[in-house]
């Protein structure tokens, strides 16, 4: 044995070698009485084993902790084994990892347990999705919603906008297919939350003497305001516009997000003690300095990305060619937009399918979406162009504009030219590759750009804040803060355009980071208190109580919808306050009741300290390889 490590009873210097075992080629001493388990572990050799686990009651020994013998046949458990000296013991090796495997998965057959649900971590803003929907079931949707405002202040908003990356990994999937509604629930928590009422978020802590000044009352902005609030700082909201709301309010349509849940949410923030101003623009009334001098203590930067980007093709600049993010803040003030007959929108996001479905509310007989990929890589999503399908809005795949056609000063049409799809880019879709000589002529009246957006980097100008070279603000991803100390920075203006759901998780991070900084938290307490958990999965497979398939969204009949549309003036329908009527109309209660009763509820309350998790991850267990009777037993 004159090969092998050598360890004492606790792990250091040399033992007897008269009083020892080999363990994975470790000479480890033992002592009268001891099990391969005990004495392993006391070297510091550490045996997968779940007996001791009290959160696990198997049937009989737990079979995770058997090794391997020299001169034995089969396999042998450490936990019973008596630590023979001469004994040379193996902890690891394929044929033990397959059988713990085995057996890991006999435990998982019977475990509908989640460590966390893959919505919630899915979700950005991290909402306790099993959680809210667990309340709805029991018709608690006052309680359902409150738990939702823990981390999202805006439940009726994201209800109804929201592009649900909570149901992609749903795991009703495997059962049926079909993810549960989670963000139709959302907005049938909040809708009848606010039938009864009652309060859904807490009262502010004590003053804490500190202010706050929030640029841009947008979806970030909102949501560092009312988290700010919640710890008792003063906050007060610095908005361009004349109303708040940023893109909720002139970015999507009413069609989809009426004023009326819009102007309740908001002023649910603003009775937390916010003061709003209105008409105050970063740049053109006051600068960063100015709001130091006026005795601020930290600034939260959240102005949204509304400037449209520029093609840069031929004729872009024509009368008749508009940005869509403009034209939507148009429509949405209430301000008529001549578009004429034909209109094309360039773009495949959620800003083009907002925009195709608002031009045919206008009165445009033909609407085209060109979109130089395929439906698939859209990025808007399948529900929103399912929608502009029903609405009548055609589609020109794999089409670029090559250069907008003008005569006489006015907008005839578009030269496109066909693609095809190469190589994927740094977005994982397949890159778009121009097909020579493959242009072609479509007329059109109005063009409406819709290929991204840019944040107005005129407002910084002097605000001495560096940016990159998309104009963005440069924040520590760590502790949200930018080149200025006591001045932070979320949601597009730091990371570029992105969802609505993004931002408030933006605004929220933001609000931790700042409360942490004006508790006299350093650069580190200010990262842990933005920090979240990164959970790790494995796949233990799915069973389901109910056997109900997805219940469907009720909307305003398709023919209600297109039989309105004219060629002239606005179409309808249109609600009581005269803007367009929200297409989805909501769940009843029993629907509601029924669709929340599909959710698995996959939520563990041991997560992170469990060694089934702990194990089956390592041992690559899971997906419910057996099923009730079906469990393997040795």
């Amino acid at each position: 044995m004159s090969n092998l490590t050598s360890r004492t009873l606790d792990g250091r210097g040399t033992s007897d070698a008269n009083k020892s075992i080999s363990v994975d080629g470790v000479e480890v001493a033992v002592r009268d009485g001891d099990t391969i388990f005990v004495a392993a572990k006391r070297a510091g050799i550490g045996i997968p084993a779940m007996c001791a686990d009290p959160r696990i009651k198997p049937t009989g020994a737990c079979d995770i902790c058997v090794v391997e013998v020299a001169g034995r046949d089969g396999f042998v458990k450490a936990c019973t084994e008596a630590a023979r000296p001469g004994l040379k013991v193996a902890t690891q090796s394929d044929t033990l990892t397959a059988y713990r495997r085995s057996r890991l998965n006999a435990y998982l057959a019977d475990h509908n347990a989640y460590c966390q649900p893959p919505c919630q971590a899915a979700c950005p803003a991290g909402i306790d999705i099993a959680g809210y929907i667990d309340l709805i079931t029991q018709k608690k949707y006052v309680e359902a919603t409150a738990l939702i405002k823990e981390m999202l202040p805006l439940p009726g908003i994201l209800g109804r906008v929201c592009p649900r990356p909570c149901e992609d990994p749903c795991r009703r999937k495997q059962i049926d297919g079909e993810a549960v509604a989670i963000c139709a629930l959302k907005r049938f928590a909040a809708d009848e939350a606010v039938k009864t009422g009652q309060p859904t978020q807490p009262e502010p802590k004590p003053s804490t003497g500190k202010r706050v000044a929030v640029i841009g009352a947008g979806p970030a902005g909102l949501s560092a305001a009312y988290y700010l609030a919640l710890q008792g700082h003063a906050v007060t909201i610095l908005e361009a516009e004349r109303e708040a709301g940023g893109t909720l309010r002139f970015g999507i349509p009413s069609y989809r997000l009426p004023n009326h849940v819009l102007d309740q949410e908001i002023n649910d923030i603003l009775s937390l003690g916010v003061e709003l101003k209105v008409n105050h623009a970063l740049g053109r009334d006051y600068q960063i300095d100015d709001l130091k001098r006026e005795g601020y203590d930290a600034i939260f930067l959240s102005f949204g990305a509304m400037v449209g980007k520029s093609a840069g093709i031929p004729g872009e600049n024509a009368p008749g060619v508009i940005s869509a993010v403009k034209f939507l803040a148009h429509v949405n003030w209430g301000e008529r937009v001549e578009l004429g007959e034909r209109v094309v929108v360039v773009g495949g996001g959620f800003t083009a399918a907002d925009a195709v479905r608002t031009a045919r509310r206008e009165g445009a007989r033909e609407v085209t979406m060109m979109y130089r990929r395929t439906k698939k890589e859209m990025t808007a999503a399948e529900h929103e162009v399912h929608e502009c399908e029903v609405e009548g809005v055609k589609f020109d795949f794999l089409s670029a504009p090559h250069s907008i056609v003008v005569e006489n000063h006015k907008v005839t049409g578009i030269l496109a030219q066909r693609m095809e799809l190469g190589e994927p880019d740094e977005s994982g879709r397949r890159r778009p590759v121009p097909v020579p000589g493959s242009e072609y002529f479509t007329p059109a009246d109005t063009i409406l750009m819709a290929i991204g957006q840019d944040v107005d980097s005129y407002s910084l100008n002097e605000s001495h804040l560096n940016t990159n070279k998309w104009g963005h603000i440069i924040i520590d991803e760590e502790t949200m803060m930018t080149n200025i100390r006591g001045v932070f920075a979320g949601g597009d203006c730091a990371t570029g355009a992105a969802t609505v759901v993004e931002g408030v998780a933006a605004g929220r991070k933001g609000a931790f980071a700042i409360n942490a900084y004006l508790n006299g938290g350093d650069s580190k307490a200010i990262a842990a208190a933005v920090w979240s958990e990164k959970p790790k999965f494995f796949d233990i497979g799915a069973e389901a109580k109910s056997r109900a398939r997805l219940a469907q969204m009720p909307v305003i009949d398709e023919h209600t919808r297109t039989g309105a549309f004219r060629t002239s003036g606005h179409i309808g329908p249109f609600d009581n306050d005269g803007a367009f009527a929200e297409v989805e109309l909501g769940y009843t209660e029993d629907v509601a009741l029924a669709e929340a009763g599909r959710c698995l509820l996959c939520v563990c309350q041991a997560r992170g300290a469990c060694t089934l998790q702990k194990l089956s991850i390592q041992y690559g267990a899971g997906t419910k390889v057996y099923r009730g009777k079906e469990a393997w037993t040795p």
